[in-house]
């Protein structure tokens, strides 16, 4: 198999079920615009990319059989039988039969008449990953025909031929491993046990050289190493397998390994879920408001510092991992926008840019919030740079733990990431153990995974159908009121909901946070209520109406006296000046801890500072004081900024979002020609130029030629009575009269005649 069109022949061969299971294994070739045909399929089977994706989910066995196939290709000279593949694996032939079938449902490999053959960007001439060397056909190549002949005289093969003689009697040489065995058994102590030791799995050394006299030159002289081009000793891949004798296979696992499971108990994990992921949604919720007030600064690198995460853990009293979470899933949501500053003034510093909520979303519920981000973990976008092996890592762990029955999980990490290991032993991860951990805690964390076991939500992930049904009920177990008591706290038995919460943290600060969540009401925090625009009445009847009957007299009392003293003192935008009672400004002047302010009394109701309105406003309020902040005119200023309203609606997947079913593909790719013409450069513009009475104006050839190198265009198309409609489209290809194209916005393939097509 080394063209597409030798794989198109093969899968023009397969029934409705098995081409299902070839699209089933392979995904991506299902990406838009859906393939048209078989020949497409057969293209996007072949790339590299494909290739690789489809490589990296492949478990310990399946990697070592085509490891083995990759092998055996190499030293041979056509496709590979599964007995060759069973006897370099040491294992029964049924045994790799079965392997090689699977990899076959994958389109990694193809059985022809002759054994199994590999596409050809899997062939390989160089395992040195796997403690082999080069075949010998390879490092004889490189060498001159008279050093072909030496050799061939060194080992008792006629040296007197022609080059192609030397070289085929040579490599016949090297595939006899009892040969091989025999000759090297003659060799001096000393290379014996250096041939040995390489054979072991060190294919290739630094520091022996082919000078005469010395017992390595042994060696060399016979073919067993061959000198590289950076003057080190490598042995051939023939030569190590033979030293290694047929005792001593390759390494073959097909069995997982055992990883011991604990019981959490499904009610358990569903509680932890249900209370993990209302209070996530409650840290999102924290971190959007936080932001809105004052948006968060970003590092040069475009990142958040762990200063700010850190800072924002404090104020909403969840930990940095809580709050780092929680604003990378609203970053990647679309929730938070990195917004540039404007150009600084001359000889101003440029400010830093900023992450703030976008103005244009309105904020989902709970329920679809959740379900946000819950997807965009579980799928988030592609990394800019790197191979993004988290996603995958944690789609794996979701996974392998999903297969347990519900309430059972793996709490040992160590034995999940061997587990992990074994079922992607390709994913060349630097810390795959490190992301088997952060997968285990960011899923905790989601709802997704509890005590080490699947919740509802994680198994949802697998199966998008339940993810509604299942995020609904999640969110229904929040407490939407609070108990108030006589001591000025509130608690929550359970977790609270992001509105309960929401309210609560405007005026009161979280105690403890668990099974129950308690909030305690104090003068600074009811104070931070009405620095943000609340009245006494607006904030009793929000309390009121979460508490489900009559506050208690001590809060009302709290609330009414912090009421009373709000705005005792007023401070100006006027760099600045401080009015109030004569008696209170008089006691502010005389403060020991103000006076970096160099407070200055202008009049019986007037100090003026020496410091901003906003640092003077925070040292009032250090030294225990009410100042509320107004503009020069007088009105109060609120710290939160106006926003628009907003337009834009986030709304659940519908059913053209979701993933495409490989039984309905295999339907329509085998009701279609499996291959079509291919559309020729100029060949679009000639068709459109007889639509246009050879009359192209520069811009129509040009929108032709973006068409054939697969740019979308904007067209106009007026079908029988309707109204034109523009589309966007791309991917044509020419059937006479008719143009079938790639519709971006109806996300289908679309017939349009030509004259009915009008280029824009």
């Amino acid at each position: 198999m080394t063209t597409a069109d030798g794989l198109l022949g093969r899968l023009a061969g397969l029934d409705r079920g098995r081409l299902a299971t070839v699209l089933a294994h392979r995904p991506d070739v299902l990406g838009e615009p859906w393939p048209r045909r078989l020949d497409v399929v057969a293209a996007r089977l072949g790339t590299a990319a494909s290739l690789n994706e489809a490589l990296l989910g492949l478990p310990t066995p399946h990697a070592q059989v085509v490891r083995a196939l990759q092998l055996c290709h190499a030293l041979g000279t056509g496709p590979a039988s599964t007995d060759d593949v069973a006897r370099l694996l040491g294992t029964d032939p049924a045994v790799a039969e079965s392997f090689v079938d699977e990899l076959a449902d994958r389109a990694l490999v193809w059985r022809e008449p002759g054994g199994v053959t590999l596409p050809e960007l899997l062939h390989r001439t160089n395992f040195r990953a796997d403690g082999l060397g080069e075949p010998a056909a390879h490092l004889l190549g490189e060498l001159g025909t008279t050093r072909l002949a030496q050799l061939s005289r060194a080992v008792g093969l006629p040296d007197d031929v022609r080059r192609t003689e030397l070289l085929s009697g040579l490599v016949e040489f090297f595939r006899d491993a009892d040969g091989l065995r025999e000759l090297a058994g003659t060799a001096p102590e000393p290379v014996q046990k250096l041939l040995r030791d390489m054979a072991d799995g060190v294919p290739e050394i630094n520091a022996v050289t082919p000078l005469p006299g010395t017992p390595e030159a042994w060696a060399f002289e016979r073919g067993f190493l061959f000198g590289t081009y950076y003057g080190s000793a490598a042995m051939p891949v023939e030569v190590s397998l033979a030293l290694r004798g047929p005792d001593h296979p390759l390494p073959f696992t097909p069995v997982e390994p055992e990883t011991p499971v604990v019981h959490i108990g499904a009610e358990s994990a569903e509680a932890a879920s249900s209370a993990a992921a209302l209070r996530l949604l409650d840290r999102v919720s924290a971190v959007l408001e936080l932001a809105a007030a004052e948006p968060f600064p970003l590092l040069k690198d475009g990142t958040i510092g762990s200063r700010l995460i850190k800072k924002v853990a404090k104020e909403v009293r969840a930990t940095p991992e809580e709050i780092e979470l929680a604003i990378d899933l609203a970053v990647q949501t679309g929730l938070l926008l990195a917004e540039e500053p404007n150009p600084p003034r001359r000889g101003q510093k440029a400010p830093p840019p900023t992450l703030e909520p976008d103005p244009d979303v309105v904020r989902p519920g709970p329920a679809l919030l959740h379900r946000l981000l819950l997807t965009t973990w579980w799928e988030p976008a592609p990394p800019v740079e790197g191979p993004g092996h988290g996603a995958q890592v944690r789609r794996l762990v979701v996974r392998l733990l999903a297969r347990l029955a519900p309430g059972t999980g793996i709490t040992d990490v160590d034995a999940l990431t061997r587990l992990a290991e074994w079922h992607a032993p390709m994913v060349a991860a630097e810390d795959f153990a490190g992301h088997v951990q952060a997968a285990l805690a960011e899923g905790e964390l989601l709802g997704a995974v509890a005590h080490g076991a699947v919740t509802k939500a994680g198994r949802a992930l697998l199966d998008p159908g339940k993810l509604v049904a299942v995020t609904e009920e999640l969110v229904a177990h929040a407490r939407t009121t609070a108990l108030f008591g006589t001591d000025l706290t509130a608690i929550v038995p359970g977790s609270p909901d992001a509105r309960l919460a929401a309210q609560l943290d405007r005026a009161a600060d979280r105690e403890t946070q668990g099974t129950a969540t308690s909030w305690r009401f104090s003068p600074s925090t009811v104070r931070r209520a009405f620095d943000q625009g609340a009245t006494a009445a607006e904030l009793l009847g929000e309390l009121g109406a979460i508490a489900g009957g009559e506050l208690p007299q001590p809060l009302v009392y709290l609330v009414n006296d912090v009421a009373r003293r709000h705005g005792e003192a007023q401070v100006f935008d006027v760099a600045s000046v401080v009015t109030g009672e004569p008696a209170v400004l008089a006691e502010i002047a005389a403060h020991r801890k103000l006076v970096k302010l160099g407070l200055r009394s202008v009049a019986p109701t007037v100090l003026t500072s020496t410091v901003d309105a906003l640092r003077t406003l925070e040292a009032l309020r250090e030294a225990g004081y009410a100042p509320t902040h107004h503009a020069a005119d007088g009105s109060i200023v609120l710290p939160a900024r106006e926003q628009g309203e907003p337009k834009v609606a986030i709304r659940d997947p519908e059913a053209a979002d979701r993933k495409p079913d490989p039984l309905d593909h295999a339907d329509r790719l085998l009701a279609a020609p499996p291959s079509g013409p291919s559309l020729l450069r100029g060949q679009l513009a000639r068709a459109m130029s007889d639509r246009y009475a050879g009359r192209l104006t520069p811009k129509q050839q040009q929108l032709c030629w973006q068409l054939e190198a697969g740019i979308p265009v904007d067209v106009v198309y007026r079908a029988d009575g309707a109204e034109p409609a523009r589309l966007v489209i791309a991917y044509p290809e020419l059937d006479d009269d008719v143009l079938d194209v790639w519709s971006l916005h109806d996300r289908a393939y679309r017939r349009l005649e030509l004259a009915r097509i009008d280029l824009a």
